[in-house]
């Protein structure tokens, strides 16, 4: 298959980055989270529910290779699309908080100022800690977004300001948390699955939740607890 002209590059070089990582066994590996750590409040973007039943499968196939006890984030209750993460971890966030009406207000600012926005599900690719699916904006909208709502957080937007801007778009079906169990068949499994996907997805709203961590014998995941949606609106 010729390569695509729209695909962002950073989503090969995550692959080919990945790639020697995970054959060596030397990928990151999540922990559940503590105080000051990963998985803070944030905005996110929720697919729609075909683009979460093909993330499902996709994570499923994924599991095949990479084996139990990684975070199963391609869940219908934890798959999503981060716009802005807004402070690390704290086990004890609550809805209450008083922060959380200042996050609402500028989330409700922007989405009166905000059509919805489209991208395109294209495929999958690894990283060094998990596995992705790419998620290519069909316009500069969802950019638009992204920097709508960090203008409106204006000095709550700190978190994410110590770091390089995003520059992709994307959803984690699969955070490694152990031992991956075959790597050469999970590279391989990600080598075929790079643009096996076609769906366009519309997102009408954002979400402001915090993450939950479960684990029940069977699997584990960051499941969102959703505290707030604002709808697209502009």
């Amino acid at each position: 298959m010729s390569p695509d002209p729209t695909t962002n590059p950073v989503f090969d070089r995550l692959f080919d980055e990945a790639v020697p990582a995970l054959l060596a066994g030397e990928h990151r590996r999540d922990e559940p989270p503590v105080d000051g750590g990963r998985w803070p409040v944030s905005v996110v973007a929720v697919p729609d529910p075909p683009a979460r039943d093909a993330m499902a499968e996709l994570m499923a196939e994924a599991l095949v290779h990479a084996g139990p006890g990684h975070f199963e984030t391609g869940r219908p209750d934890a798959s999503h699309l981060t716009v802005r993460a807004l402070e690390p971890y704290r086990d004890a966030a609550s809805a209450a908080d008083g922060i959380t009406g200042a996050w609402i207000t500028a989330m409700e600012q922007v989405g009166r100022t905000s059509a919805p926005v489209t991208l395109r599900l294209t495929g999958v690719t690894l990283t060094a800690s998990g596995v992705m699916v790419q998620a290519e904006p069909v316009d500069d909208a969802p950019w638009e977004l992204m920097r709508g709502l960090r203008m409106a957080l204006g000095p709550l937007a700190w978190f994410e300001d110590q770091w390089q801007e995003r520059d992709i778009w994307y959803a984690s079906i699969l955070h490694f948390a152990a031992p991956v169990a075959d790597p050469a068949g999970l590279v391989d499994w990600g080598g075929r699955h790079r643009r096996s996907l076609d769906h366009e997805v519309t997102l009408d709203a954002v979400v402001l939740t915090r993450f939950r961590y479960y684990e029940d014998g069977v699997g584990r995941h960051m499941a969102m607890e959703p505290w707030h949606a604002t709808s697209l609106t502009g």
